[in-house]
């Protein structure tokens, strides 16, 4: 999201569907009170804020996370581009646990990225699947690449960022967001950890497969 708010006359939405999944969901996510009085709680005014955001400007990134918009209608949204960014399970969890330790393979998001990626082959703009570990292993090589699959232009913009807090960041982001103010661009990826806990252990191998499957449909960078 911040490399992509760097790109001139772009304006990135954090989350949008947060507030919808929090509702729905009733989770005890950290910043569930800020984040249900600040975020749309509907499709519509997800879309309305949207339109609002496209009318002043020439593109919208849209970070979004899968399990935010499982059983979500997307036909509004046919025409946009679309990224799906994926980290090997075990990643995922461990960097989720750090704050919820209680976690189950739905908050994941993996498994819902599989079955989302297959609901929009129909939709006719660009669809890619990033593996992020690849991307970070060169993004001044990569981030083109990925910009001319979506269909956009590079803008070596994207490759640094300010540090600190940012105006578009969610209202959640002292919780999540502490590590990421203090980059001003794109580090090495982590190493695979060791494995976890049992109890994480069991969310990771529900959500392997999923995994694979994305995994096998990325873009293979040059």
């Amino acid at each position: 999201m911040y490399s992509f708010a760097q790109r001139p006359h772009c304006a990135v939405f954090d989350e949008p569907m947060y507030g919808m999944y929090l509702r729905r969901a009733e989770v005890d996510h950290p910043g569930r009170v800020a984040t249900l009085a600040a975020w749309p709680k509907d499709v519509e005014e997800v879309q309305e804020s949207i339109l609002k955001l496209a009318q002043s400007n020439q593109e919208v990134y849209l970070k979004n996370m899968a399990h935010h918009m499982e059983g979500q209608p997307w036909e509004w949204s046919a025409e946009a581009s679309f990224v799906f960014f994926i980290r090997h399970p075990r990643k995922v969890v461990q960097s989720f646990s750090k704050v919820i330790d209680e976690l189950a393979p739905r908050d994941i998001g993996l498994n819902q990225e599989w079955e989302q990626w297959n609901s929009i082959q129909h939709f006719p703009g660009p669809k890619v699947i990033v593996d992020s570990d690849e991307l970070l292993s060169n993004p001044e090589r990569h981030l083109p690449q990925l910009c001319e699959a979506l269909e956009i232009p590079w803008r070596k913009e994207m490759l640094n960022w300010p540090q600190g807090r940012k105006e578009y960041d969610g209202p959640w982001w002292p919780h999540w967001y502490e590590n990421v103010h203090k980059s001003s661009g794109f580090g090495p990826a982590k190493k695979l950890p060791q494995p976890l806990a049992q109890r994480h252990e069991e969310v990771v191998e529900a959500c392997m497969e999923a995994y694979l499957n994305l995994y096998d449909n990325r873009l293979e960078f040059r």
